[in-house]
């Protein structure tokens, strides 16, 4: 599936053409000072040369920095997978048109052999080039020639380390032109906007796992000896614990008062040993500070090579909801959650199995593509435009009860949680989940 995506953040783009221009003008006033031509003069080329060179050295400061805050420096971390195909493809498939053997995605930007040739170029060529700088910038020049066979060699090595940079911008430029047009890429590095091959299940997830990473529901996941092992930033919320190291490797009785951590170990016995699931189960939980909440609690095995390993779910805080409020919440156990996901304009991006069975559909290609109000009557559309645009304006939204409009015409009604979903700093939709209350809500009703 291919799809115009926002691959390249603002600085990123800054960084990639402020580098090229840095290298460019760096082997030109270089190679001026090496006696190759003269235009400036020596003195004023050594001197532009040695200002560029400190742009350069800010920059990758600035770039490494920006690398290990966005967690972009794992796009660098090598690998064999397809190495063998990329060799392949490079050497001769591309002459004769066969596919590319691997496919950019948003999570993965570079093929095996990009992998490798940008770790040497910043692990090795770069420090490399910057050293050598230093050392003929501060040492070297010119009173201490470190002579080898008549040719100083920190020249000698930065000289060739700009040969090195050169042959790779004149191979990066020409393989840029292999894309689906010659200048697809060079235009998606101008406007951050490239088509690429999506890979829908990778894609789900990363989109899950923000949901969960942002929502307002409190994730948590446990070993198989009830040791935490991850929890988001709403679960500590809920606990008011401010330092996620006060619970990532404890037992959960951290959590429980001793009168309530008897039923608690009980309902988690039932998921490890038993591996039942629990939805919707109201529990007091003890907060860092000593206080007391009240939460619907949701967990499911977590498995693997089908052996029971831990357990995972979400809480949702009921302490302050009324009566049928949290009689509502507590309907959440005869159901699954449903997720969701809304791009800018409102159009359905994405839903789950549990979402299509709430609304009755068969398949998610019945709805995806089209707009939200699909799923509302005109006199309850008001209500879910409002929820839309608050979240737009990045807020989130939790337990709103809905009343939704289902395929066949019928009626049913949920609680919603919304949050916006982001690209940089830029809200680009909603995403969230849905809880079916309907049985519940007409029986208080009646």
């Amino acid at each position: 599936m291919k799809k115009s995506t926002y691959i390249y953040r603002g600085f990123e783009r800054f960084w990639h053409w402020s580098q090229a221009l840095l290298i460019l003008f760096l082997a030109f006033t270089g190679f001026e000072i090496h006696g190759t031509y003269s235009l400036m003069g020596f003195e004023n080329v050594v001197r532009w040369h040695n200002i560029a060179a400190w742009a350069f050295i800010i920059l990758i400061i600035f770039a490494i920095f920006w690398h290990f805050v966005t967690g972009e420096w794992k796009q660098y971390i090598p690998t064999t997978h397809y190495i063998k195909a990329q060799f392949e493809y490079y050497i001769s498939g591309i002459f004769r048109g066969a596919p590319h053997p691997t496919h950019k995605t948003v999570y993965n930007k570079f093929n095996p052999i990009q992998r490798l040739i940008y770790l040497g170029l910043k692990m090795v060529i770069l420090p490399l080039q910057v050293i050598t700088g230093f050392i003929y910038m501060f040492y070297v020049y010119p009173d201490n020639p470190i002579q080898v066979g008549g040719l100083g060699i920190t020249a000698l090595v930065h000289t060739a380390m700009a040969f090195v940079l050169i042959a790779f911008v004149i191979a990066h430029v020409y393989l840029t032109t292999t894309g689906d047009t010659p200048l697809s890429s060079i235009r998606a590095m101008i406007t951050g906007w490239e088509v690429i091959d999506m890979d829908e299940k990778e894609e789900r997830e990363k989109h899950l796992q923000q949901a969960v990473d942002d929502s307002v529901a409190g994730y948590y996941r446990i070993d198989s000896e009830g040791i935490l092992r991850d929890v988001n930033e709403a679960w500590l919320r809920m606990y008011n614990c401010k330092d996620r190291n006060k619970v990532i490797g404890k037992h959960f009785s951290i959590t429980r008062n001793e009168k309530n951590l008897a039923e608690m170990e009980e309902l988690v016995n039932k998921v490890l040993q038993k591996g039942e699931m629990i939805t919707g189960y109201p529990v007091m939980r003890k907060t860092f500070d000593g206080k007391a909440g009240k939460h619907l609690l949701s967990a499911n095995p977590v498995l693997e090579d089908g052996k029971i390993t831990g357990m995972e779910g979400f809480i949702l805080d009921i302490h302050d909801r009324d009566e049928l409020m949290e009689h509502m919440y507590y309907a959440v156990r005869n159901s699954g959650a449903g997720y969701y996901r809304l791009d800018s304009d409102g159009k359905i991006m994405d839903v789950n199995e549990a979402w299509l069975k709430l609304y009755k559909y068969d398949h998610k290609d019945e709805v995806v593509g089209r707009h939200f109000s699909i799923t509302r009557k005109s006199k309850d559309l008001n209500d879910l435009k409002g929820i839309f645009d608050s979240v737009m304006n990045g807020e989130s939204v939790s337990g709103k009860l809905i009343t939704r409009r289902c395929k066949d015409n019928s009626k049913g009604k949920h609680i919603l949680s919304a949050s916006p979903f982001y690209i940089g700093h830029k809200v680009m939709g909603m995403e969230g989940f849905i809880l079916d209350v309907s049985q519940l809500y007409e029986k208080i009703k009646s």
